[in-house]
């Protein structure tokens, strides 16, 4: 059995650590990706549940599907601004 070292932290070195950032690019896309679907969502539900007179469940699944678009959209949109740079 091996022993684990005392002087040191079991998850790695300060460096491997000190390397990870908040800036990170993935982040940046989820949290963009979370927005856009929360969003729309709040946006679409209410105005087809009470302007265009769908009943209430039309209008969440109305809303889900506009999420799932502006989320795709937020991606490709992320995805060609990392390939023009």
């Amino acid at each position: 059995m091996t022993s684990l070292p005392l002087g040191r932290p079991v998850y790695g070195s300060a460096t491997s650590v000190a390397a990870m950032s908040d800036s990170d690019g993935s982040a940046v896309s989820l949290a963009s990706s979370i927005g856009a679907l929360v969003v729309s969502f709040l946006f679409v539900t209410p105005v087809a549940g009470t302007l265009l007179g769908f009943n209430w469940t039309q209008a969440v699944l109305i809303g889900g599907a506009a999420g799932i678009a502006s989320v795709a959209s937020a991606w490709w949109s992320a995805r060609r601004a990392d390939e023009s740079d």
